[in-house]
């Protein structure tokens, strides 16, 4: 099962998340891979260099990083700013290739689901183009449940599968909105709520890894 890793926002910690459970799945004994098809900002192929480093460091970046902005803007607008274009076409045979090397892969969207990659495209489209199911990473705190909500209906309305919602705690602060988002988001949602990811965390907790994690290896060890 490959996933497309998307946010409720941007700075919600998708490339965290998407490293964790890249490293769970190779500590599993898969070889799973991860790619950041548009990244946009001057240090945005940090993320892309995190992912070569934890599937050994053997794959081109311009695989896994095909469409590199520098402005750290809405790949559209930064385009537009750069008066570059790129094609989707691009970014389909990258994962292609990846697809036919490693099992499972992760796509790791840009900023929001609506976020503008083309003048025409969104990241759900791109997510679509891919046949991908989502793995929606959301902020535990004030805020969130307006934003997951939003997101996973954009999501189903475009005929998008939501796999699972995983809340990142990104400030260490447990206030009330912390502490009840979880099980309010969980009661509200059609989605299903896998986990809290705890700040600064390391690996995953082992609830979302028992939901999340022994699906992909069962499903990726049957084939």
């Amino acid at each position: 099962m490959n996933l497309f890793v998307t946010g409720t926002d941007t700075g919600v910690g998708k490339t965290y998340v998407t490293a964790l459970l890249l490293a769970e799945l190779r500590r599993c004994g898969l070889p799973a891979a991860a790619m950041k098809p548009i990244a946009c900002g001057a240090d945005g192929r940090r993320d892309a260099q995190t992912y070569r480093r934890l599937m050994g460091g053997r794959e081109d970046l311009d695989v896994l990083n095909p469409v590199y902005l520098r402005a750290p803007l809405a790949p559209w607008v930064a385009a537009r700013l750069e008066r570059r274009r790129f094609s989707i076409a691009r970014i389909r045979s990258c994962y292609e290739q990846l697809a036919g090397r490693y099992r499972p892969v992760l796509v790791e969207g840009a900023g929001g689901l609506l976020v503008p990659v083309t003048a025409r495209t969104t990241v759900a489209d791109l997510a679509r183009e891919l046949r991908l199911p989502l793995l929606i990473v959301a902020r535990l705190g004030l805020g969130t449940l307006n934003h997951t909500l939003l997101t996973v209906e954009a999501a189903q309305r475009r005929g998008l599968t939501v796999r699972g919602i995983i809340l990142n705690d990104l400030t260490g602060r447990r206030g009330l909105a912390e502490r009840t988002n979880p099980a309010a988001l969980a009661a509200l949602c059609s989605a299903p709520v896998l986990g809290v990811v705890p700040y600064r965390a390391t690996q995953l907790p082992p609830s979302i890894c028992d939901q999340l994690c022994d699906e992909i290896c069962r499903e990726n060890t049957e084939r």
